[in-house]
């Protein structure tokens, strides 16, 4: 199965998808001569990000999470050097306002998901020894004899 990529000032390639995620990264990366240290990632006509470079993709097989004989456009995804998501670029010469709004948007939200993991994270380290955290519980209808059910409603009870 092939994809388009699109480029530069509306150049494009072909890309076989019949392979790794990783795989096809590489061969991007050295077909618009990007740096091996580039985040790159694609996007489709209406400005979805693919999200390829995130790592439970990287080992998926291509052809999964991209449709065959569509076009995508190649990006660049800047981080800061502490892992935090800050911009992204279009490859291609002549994107309209709107679509980058829409990628820009993606990527913040994608930082702030980001943020609250890592905040899980620190309070999971944090927490002290033999404490768990836990889940609320959703209230819990009683079954007590044949046919009969008691359900907690406030301060009553009531039976059917």
């Amino acid at each position: 199965m092939f994809i388009y990529i699109k480029h530069g000032d509306n150049d494009q390639f072909l890309v076989n998808t019949n392979c790794t995620v990783v795989v096809l990264m590489q061969y991007m990366k050295t077909r618009l001569r990007l740096a091996e240290s580039e985040l790159i990632d694609l996007y489709d006509e209406r400005g979805v990000l693919k999200f390829l470079f995130m790592p439970q993709n990287s080992h998926e097989s291509a052809c999964v999470l991209l449709k065959a004989r569509e076009s995508f456009i190649a990006c660049i995804i800047k981080r800061t050097s502490d892992g935090a998501y800050t911009s992204v670029t279009s490859l291609l010469s002549s994107v309209h306002s709107a679509l980058i709004e829409t990628l820009q948007t993606q990527i913040d939200n994608l930082e702030k998901t980001r943020l609250k993991q890592l905040h899980v994270l620190e309070a999971l380290m944090t927490a002290p020894m033999g404490f768990k955290i836990t889940k609320k519980r959703k209230k819990v209808t009683h079954v007590n004899a044949a046919d009969e059910v008691q359900r907690h409603t406030g301060d009553r009870k009531s039976r059917n």
